[in-house]
């Protein structure tokens, strides 16, 4: 009898040996479990504020508002209360903890942009002319835009005549209000452009050639200091 209960002995201290075992390692997993989704919670830990269009002072001030580290790309910052930000790598609203963002340059020029640069451009087409009044110059200052060559102004109001290689009128004192450009279809050919803005001021007339097949973006600007 004693032997028979010795043996039980033994087999139940074995049997709690190999639980206690199994707990043991078991703990590991659990505590590396634990560390892993601790850290997502970290990593994910604000909603991507909506950047896109705001100033890099006004981003980094709300992404600040909703914990979120900032990371700029993009341009260099050196304006950063004029440089503007055109992307964001998380949609607004998004849980992230890293919000990067690409920044626009900082582009130099006057106050009052003239027309699109490298005129007169030629596109495609039916044969025709496209023009428009603008002002162009007035005080420096700083933009930002994605592309500092695409920066173009806005046509002012007034009246344009165009007259062929001979001094017929083909277009006779066209009226233009702001923003508005002139399109005629024309034969291919020699024609001048001339034009008053809305304030009585006359534009520096220009000669342009229209080649078969293609229109011409040809526009009249007013240089102010």
């Amino acid at each position: 009898m004693g032997s028979a209960r010795y043996g039980e002995t033994v087999k139940q201290s074995l049997r709690w040996w190999l639980a206690a075992s199994a707990l043991v390692a078991s703990l590991p997993m659990s505590v590396t479990a634990t560390l892993v989704l601790a850290a997502g919670a970290a990593h994910a830990s604000c909603h991507a504020p909506r950047v896109i269009g705001l100033t890099v002072t006004e981003a980094r001030s709300r992404a600040k508002s909703s914990k979120c580290q900032l990371r700029l790309t993009g341009a260099p910052v050196q304006m950063p209360m004029i440089q503007t930000i055109r992307a964001q790598s998380a949609r607004p609203g998004l849980l992230t903890k890293f919000l990067s963002v690409t920044v626009n340059p900082l582009c130099p020029g006057s106050a009052n942009l003239g027309p699109p640069s490298g005129e007169p451009l030629l596109t495609p087409g039916p044969s025709g002319l496209t023009t428009g009044l603008f002002i162009e110059g007035g005080a420096f200052l700083y933009r930002s835009v994605p592309v500092c060559k695409n920066l173009a102004g806005k046509s002012s109001a007034g009246t344009i005549t165009v007259t062929n290689s001979v001094g017929v009128t083909v277009a006779n004192q066209s009226a233009l209000t702001a923003g508005q450009l002139l399109q005629v279809n024309l034969n291919a050919g020699q024609y001048t452009i001339t034009g008053v803005f809305a304030s009585g001021v006359t534009a520096r007339p220009v000669t342009v050639t229209i080649p078969a097949g293609e229109v011409v973006r040809q526009d009249l600007v007013l240089d102010v200091p």
